[in-house]
């Protein structure tokens, strides 16, 4: 079901998220030796440095990202159990919001660690609008209940 609001809501949550594990969310510049860092959720890599090699992998933050984004994309695809929809939901916004959390932290904490002074992007506040996206389609889906609940008194 697609085409309910809801639907989008959770789609466009799960492009965001598809995003922010393909892009940098943070780069770090160390200044004596201008070496650049980027930060993704697999971890700190060198730009500049030919190999693949990550020198600090997050690991841990990719997988609770990749579970954030799987549970969205089911929760759009059992639109036929809302109350199961709803607690999904649930689910999802409070795990954003840990991982928002914890990207901060980390991002704080290697910018400590490498001396220098983080640069965010515009991806390191997509888990945000994703729990925002995601508590939007919770009001829909409880209003979808609360008129499924109404029309079943009347009967």
């Amino acid at each position: 079901m697609i085409q309910r609001i809801q639907s989008l809501f959770l789609l466009a949550s799960v492009i965001l998220l598809g995003i922010l594990i393909s892009n940098p969310f943070a780069a770090f510049t160390v200044e004596p030796q201008m070496l650049k860092y980027s930060l993704t959720t697999l971890g700190l890599s060198s730009p500049e440095n030919l190999s693949a090699e990550r020198i600090h992998t997050l690991w841990f933050l990719f997988a609770f990202l990749l579970l954030v984004l799987l549970i969205s994309l089911i929760t759009i695809f059992v639109y036929r159990r809302r109350m199961l929809q709803i607690r999904l939901c649930i689910i999802s916004i409070v795990m954003l919001v840990g991982v928002q959390g914890v990207m901060f932290y980390i991002v704080n904490a290697i910018g400590k660690n490498l001396n220098a002074k983080p640069q965010y992007s515009i991806v390191f506040i997509f888990p945000l609008v994703s729990a925002i996206l995601n508590f939007l389609a919770l009001r829909a889906i409880a209003r979808d209940e609360a008129l499924i609940r109404s029309l079943d008194r009347l009967r």
